[in-house]
């Protein structure tokens, strides 16, 4: 059993990456994706099945498309259409009633070029990006790679051969949901947008997602290039196809540390953190917190979750997010989200108390906070325990 990391004041350091991980091997998944040798000639939302691989052991390379970072939305290029209509009128009109050459020549020719960048604006950006160097994911060997526009490097973000993680997270209406990978080689993330009826359509893959609040920064899934890694529902639901093949307990895991460099580890039976694992099969007893300390001449709201079993004792804390959802509208309410949903906003919230002891706390991100109470709440608690939270 580890020894407790003492003298922490501030708990919410910058997390760092895991340690190295002891490397092991997966049998090949199914094919699904589609060749990254066709992703010149294919549409960029096409998730097709690829060819087979030569060898059993060299699955088939994959590409996933990502999608455009802000598209401008049809609303704001019709805007562009309607203001370079006045811009016109009034060159017309300066040309039939200036009575200076100067103001009659040169004022117009102003406004015919302001309406005619707005309309090229509009233009180019509802104009798909270039076929030859889009941007995308690509999934080759054991190797998840980053791959940006043109001649812009490779980033990798995930190693298939070790252990890895993939947390999923959502929004309360679940409209957004960012796939958390991680591994020894770091932490990444992976987002997709769904509307109506991709919902209907990948419910069982919402259904895995643990929702966060809305106002959350990491569900912008910002990746090492500084742009956002989106892709279409298709895409990520077959990304996901993939990773689960090749591991099939990775939708239950994440492999991180915490902000003094210990290993924090959830794997589907076991949780690690402060250097002590808890026996997710065995009783154990938890509660959610919340607590404020003063952080100079502010103050500061943290979340902390409470678990003991036996005689491991730690606390688990994080900023405290917005305990409720962005309501869409006036008639919007908590009844519209599903049980899920609800589930987890209850998981958010905990009864004021003391801020805990300094050697007791284990400082987490966030994101996190949710996922790990939700294995909580799912583990036996002693007959003295409240009950668990229910939608």
């Amino acid at each position: 059993m580890g020894r407790e990391a003492k003298g922490q004041k501030d708990p919410l350091e910058a997390v760092a990456t895991l340690p190295a991980i002891e490397a092991r091997a997966h049998e090949p998944p199914p094919a699904t994706g589609w060749p990254a040798a066709q992703r010149a000639d294919g549409p960029a939302s096409d998730v097709a099945a690829g060819s087979p691989s030569d060898s059993p052991s060299s699955p088939a390379p994959r590409w996933f498309d990502a999608t455009a970072p802000d598209p401008a939305p049809p609303g704001i290029a019709r805007s562009r259409r309607l203001w370079s209509i006045p811009l016109l009128v009034a060159a017309l009109v300066l040309v039939a009633t200036a009575r200076s050459v100067a103001v009659r020549a040169l004022l117009p020719l102003a406004l015919v070029a302001a309406a005619a960048a707005l309309l090229a604006r509009g233009r180019r950006r509802l104009l798909p990006p270039a076929r030859a160097s889009r941007r995308g994911l690509s999934l080759d060997g054991d190797q998840l790679v980053l791959q940006g526009d043109g001649g812009a490097p490779r980033h990798a973000l995930l190693a298939t051969r070790e252990r890895f993680g993939v947390t999923l997270l959502a929004t309360p209406r679940r409209d957004r949901v960012v796939a958390l990978l991680s591994s020894s080689a770091g932490i990444s993330s992976i987002g997709a947008s769904f509307d109506g009826p991709s919902r209907r359509t990948f419910a069982a893959l919402l259904d895995r997602a643990s929702v966060v609040g809305s106002d959350e920064i990491g569900l912008e899934a910002i990746g090492p290039d500084g742009e956002p890694i989106s892709l279409d529902p298709a895409a990520l639901a077959a990304l996901l196809d993939e990773l689960t093949a090749r591991s099939p307990g990775c939708l239950d895991r994440f492999l991180v540390t915490d902000a003094r460099g210990a290993a924090l580890s959830l794997d589907g039976l076991e949780l690690r953190a402060g250097g002590r694992v808890f026996d997710l099969t065995a009783p154990l007893e938890w509660r959610a917190f919340v607590f404020q300390e003063a952080l100079g001449q502010a103050i500061a709201v943290y979340q902390g979750t409470w678990v003991r079993q036996g005689t491991s004792e730690i606390v688990l804390v994080c900023l405290l997010p917005a305990m409720t959802p962005a309501l869409d509208g006036p008639s919007a309410s908590l009844g519209s989200l599903d049980r899920g949903a609800l589930r987890d906003l209850r998981l958010m919230q905990g009864s004021p108390e003391s801020p805990p002891p300094a050697d007791q706390r284990v400082a987490i991100d966030r994101l996190l906070m949710v996922p790990i109470r939700s294995a909580l709440d799912k583990a036996p608690r002693p007959a003295a325990q409240a009950p668990r939270a229910r939608a």
